[in-house]
Parts: C-alpha cells; sequence; structure tokens
C-alpha cells in the first residue's frame, strides 16, 4: 500500500474511532451525572441529621466541625465535575476526602459515610472502564503529513543555505587571489626580502663600528675627560655612530696616548668611521623609504584583507545553521519512520513511501 492510499485509510479510522469515543462519552457522561446526583443527595442527608443526644460534649463539637469540615470539601470537588474528564482530574482529590474523615464523623454516622464512600469507589472504577474504552477505541494522530510537510520545508531550507554557502566560498576565495595579486602588482614579497636584507646589513654596520668603539671606552674613562662627548661615550658606545664628527675629533686628541690594542683601534676609527657612518645613515633613509612603501601595500590590503574576514565569519554562522538543520532534519526522518510503522501495525499492511 502506498503512503497517502494508507494515510487515507487511516483517516477514516480515526473518523470512525473519533465517532465511537463520543458515544463512550456520552454514555458515561450520562450515568456520572446520575451517580452525583446519588452523592450529593447522601452528603445532604448526611449534613440534615442531629448527633445523637447522649454524645459527649467534646466530641459532638469535634464531630459539628469535622461533618462540615468534610461534606463542604467533598460537595465543592464534586460540584466542579462536569463530565468524565473532569472527574479524571479530580479523582485524588476525592481520594483523600474518601480515606481523610475524622474516626468520630465514621462512629456515628457510620452507614451514611460508608454509602458516600461507595459511590465514589463507583465513580473511580467508572473512570477506569471509561479511560480503557477510550484507548481501546482511539487512534493516535501519527502527524506524518505534518512531518512530511515539515520535512519538505527543511530540506528546501538545507538546499538554499547550501547554495548561500558555496557562493560566499567562491567570494571568499576571489578575495584571496585579489590580496595575493595586490601583494604581487606591488611586489610586496620583493620589498621585504629587501627590507630583510637591508636591516641585516645595517645591524651587522653597526655592530661592527660599536664593537670597534667600546674597545675605547676604557682608555677614555681612565682619562677622567670632562667633556660631554667623552662621558656620554663611556655610557653609550652608539654615540660614535650618532654623533660621528665629535667622537672622531675626541679620538684623535686621546690618540698620542693611547699604546698597542688601543691605538690601532684608534686609527681604524680614524679612517673608516665617517664613512661607515655615512653609509649606515643613507641605508637608514633607505630602510625607512621601504617601510613606508611596504606599509602603503599593507593599508590598501587591510580593507580586502577586513572584507575577507567578514566573509569567513558569515561563512561559518552559516555551516552552525546548517548542522542545526540537518540535526533536526535527522530527528524528523526518525520520527517519520516511527510513525509509518505505527501506522502499519495499525493497518496490518507493510507501506511504500
Amino acid at each position: 500500500m502506498r503512503l497517502e492510499q494508507a494515510l487515507d485509510e487511516y483517516d477514516k479510522r480515526r473518523t470512525k474511532a473519533a465517532k465511537e469515543a463520543e458515544k463512550i462519552r456520552k454514555k458515561y457522561n450520562k450515568r456520572l451525572e446520575k451517580k452525583l446526583r446519588e452523592v450529593l443527595k447522601r452528603i445532604d442527608s448526611l449534613e440534615r441529621k442531629d448527633i445523637p443526644k447522649n454524645v459527649d460534649d467534646n466530641i459532638r463539637k469535634i464531630v459539628t466541625a469535622e461533618r462540615k469540615s468534610y461534606v463542604t470539601s467533598l460537595r465543592n470537588a464534586l460540584e466542579s465535575i462536569g463530565d468524565m474528564d473532569d472527574l479524571g482530574k479530580r479523582l485524588p482529590d476525592l481520594a483523600k476526602l474518601h480515606v481523610g474523615h475524622g474516626r468520630y464523623l465514621i462512629i456515628l454516622f457510620e452507614k451514611d459515610v460508608y454509602a458516600i464512600n461507595r459511590l465514589l469507589k463507583e465513580l473511580n472504577e467508572d473512570y477506569v472502564k471509561y479511560y480503557n474504552e477510550l484507548v481501546e477505541k482511539g487512534l493516535e494522530d501519527l502527524r506524518i503529513r505534518e512531518i512530511l510537510s515539515e520535512e519538505k520545508t527543511l530540506r528546501r531550507s538545507i538546499e538554499e543555505l547550501t547554495d548561500e554557502i558555496r557562493a560566499l566560498q567562491e567570494k571568499a576565495k576571489k578575495k584571496r587571489a585579489e590580496i595575493e595579486e595586490s601583494r604581487r602588482l606591488h611586489g610586496l614579497e620583493e620589498l621585504e626580502t629587501e627590507i630583510k636584507s637591508l636591516s641585516a646589513r645595517i645591524r651587522s654596520e653597526e655592530t661592527e663600528v660599536r664593537s670597534k668603539a667600546s674597545k675605547l671606552q676604557k682608555p677614555v674613562k681612565r682619562l677622567r675627560l670632562h667633556e660631554a662627548i667623552a662621558q656620554e661615550f663611556v655610557r653609550d658606545s652608539s654615540v660614535a655612530l650618532r654623533k660621528p664628527e665629535e667622537f672622531i675629533s675626541l679620538v684623535k686628541r686621546i690618540h698620542p696616548g693611547l699604546e698597542g690594542k688601543y691605538r690601532k683601534t684608534a686609527e681604524w676609527l680614524i679612517d673608516n668611521l665617517e664613512e661607515r657612518a655615512r653609509r649606515i645613515e643613507e641605508e637608514r633613509g633607505r630602510l625607512m623609504e621601504l617601510e613606508g612603501r611596504r606599509d602603503e601595500v599593507l593599508t590598501g590590503a587591510r580593507g580586502m584583507e577586513k572584507e575577507l574576514w567578514e566573509l569567513q565569519r558569515l561563512i561559518e554562522e552559516r555551516e552552525a545553521e546548517l548542522k542545526k538543520l540537518r540535526s533536526k532534519l535527522e530527528h524528523l526522518e526518525r520520527e517519520l519512520d516511527g510513525a509509518i510503522s505505527r501506522l502499519e501495525a495499525a493497518l496490518g499492511e507493510s507501506i511504500e513511501r
């Protein structure tokens, strides 16, 4: 049997079952109405009866209060019952009243209390029969058409979201290519290589000059010179590069009094420092120029990189949504499998989807 045919057949049976269930409700509601009148009649009788004269005054007071509480609570509970479904809701309260009356009330009005209890018990038994008959006749709402509709909508949403993710991924791919092309056109890789090489050369030359100059710090310190350049040099050898002319003038003045390795170092500095300092300064200028050009290229690329980041963030969000939709679809598919299995059991036939 095909699924649509099976659903039509099941709907017919459900309609028939609903009519039979309505007959059951009417039958039991009519019986309920009769029994409620009977219970209320018994309650009215209990309420009107006099307490025997030979009862102790204390017991009389207790029974009077107990009867009033019992009668009022029971009457209120019963008057709130309109049909069998209401009865089912009130059964727990009735059960408490059924066993909760005081020992003096049942001693003095045993026949009346037992009669009421018997009727309450019958009401409980009627509800059990009513419920069982409804269960036997009833057919559950399998929600198969609703599930199929939800499943169709969900599959369409998954397809649309998958297409959107694919389009976003293509945009991100193009944006990455744009960034790489921009870097290539502006020679960013070559700039980085040249900056790295020039920085290394400057560091090497500065290190060599400062190493030579630092060898003279000890003799200059021993001479206890008061010139600003001498005192600054003793603290920091890099002053040789910052103020080469002043430093060379200082070295020339102390050169005649130096011996051995100090004299050779002083001679190297006199012969080479000015040229080295000039070259280092030129190379620093060149480095600043290259770094400026690199920063311009990177600034231009940052806008595109921000766009790429936004695309990647959007892709992640959509992928998370897609994961949730697929999980929901799996849940619906399991629910549909279970519902169709119950439909097959109800009809006693295998169903083609």
